[in-house]
């Protein structure tokens, strides 16, 4: 099954050279119109006083760049960026996946001590779309 539209769905914590690398092998095997996707939280990019900061607001150009340092030079101006803002991540790509034909979402391996108490959010991501989803181990730094 050729698929027309791929997401690339990226949380930028880490290293998502694998992500990229396998959104755009596929997106050239199949002649695929490549979305890449970041859910900005709501306070993104705001000062905090919580201990838990919502992090930087991620831009067009930050998700561009990430291509280009992944060594996707030629691929980064054709991509279509997506920064959709929810505090839910899961419902966030449910809605854009109504687009696409399958998601590619990176994965790192969780501690053993978290994985017996949350699920990951990989894991809830795949329980709300609707498309088949392609899930990519991360490299190894933190993130």
């Amino acid at each position: 099954m050729p698929y027309k539209t791929v997401i690339a769905a990226l949380s930028m914590k880490g290293d998502e050279t694998r992500v990229i690398d396998e959104a755009v092998r596929l997106a050239n095997s199949f002649g695929s119109h490549l979305i890449v996707a970041h859910v900005n939280d709501p306070h993104a990019g705001s000062p905090s006083m919580m201990m838990d900061s919502p992090g930087l607001k991620i831009t067009e150009e930050d998700i561009r760049n990430l291509f280009r340092e992944a060594g996707h030079e030629e691929f980064a101006p054709r991509i279509e960026v997506q920064l959709p803002v929810s505090e839910s991540i899961p419902k966030a790509l449910k809605s854009l996946c109504e687009r696409g034909d399958l998601l590619i979402l990176g994965h790192r391996r969780m501690t053993t001590f978290r994985e017996h108490f949350m699920d990951s959010i990989d894991e809830g991501i795949v329980n709300h779309v609707s498309c088949p989803v392609l899930i990519v181990q991360k490299g190894d730094k933190k993130g």
